[in-house]
């Protein structure tokens, strides 16, 4: 699916990036990264990525100046986050994609396979499902890849039901 691109991933979560590193290399691209920092981010923006996936905040703060800069390169990107934009990103760059976690790392592989392919920058917010939050309509849809509403509904669907464990019975 990504057939050689370079995808930048600055996540200071090592599990999240872990597995963002290990997706991207099972859709044959190339991570750059991950960095933990806006500084390393920005330094890997010189390695010239063909796209980017950003957490939303860093251990040094919030990503806005890597997301500028990647805007200003027009290097095309998605943040994965747990809160959404930044503050100051939302005001500057409203039409950047934001994919809520927790999601599958695969529907954001998708996003920014599409933002690299010129998916449009419509965002609309996906409720009522866990799993999903502000993504691109046509980037995880609508043609080749199923619509946020049918991952959500697999994930749902394949989660074991939880019930309490029976403790110990007391007479």
């Amino acid at each position: 699916m990504l057939s050689g691109k370079r995808i930048l991933v600055a996540e200071d979560n090592e599990w999240i990036a872990a597995a963002l590193v290990q997706t991207i290399t099972d859709y044959r691209g190339i991570a750059l990264g991950p960095a933990q920092t806006n500084v390393g981010a920005l330094a890997l923006i010189g390695e010239r990525p063909d796209g980017a996936i950003l957490d939303g905040n860093l251990l040094d703060g919030p990503i806005t100046p890597v997301a500028r800069a990647l805007c200003d390169s027009s290097v095309p990107l998605v943040v994965f986050t747990g809160l959404g934009l930044p503050s100051e990103l939302q005001r500057s760059h409203p039409d950047i994609p934001v994919i809520l976690k927790p999601s599958p790392y695969e529907a954001v592989i998708r996003a920014i396979v599409e933002r690299i392919k010129g998916c449009s920058l419509a965002t609309t917010r996906v409720e009522k499902m866990p799993g999903t939050g502000l993504i691109p309509p046509r980037c995880l849809g609508i043609g080749r890849f199923p619509t946020t509403e049918s991952v959500g509904s697999e994930i749902l669907s394949e989660r074991p039901s939880r019930t309490p464990k029976q403790g110990p019975q007391r007479r």
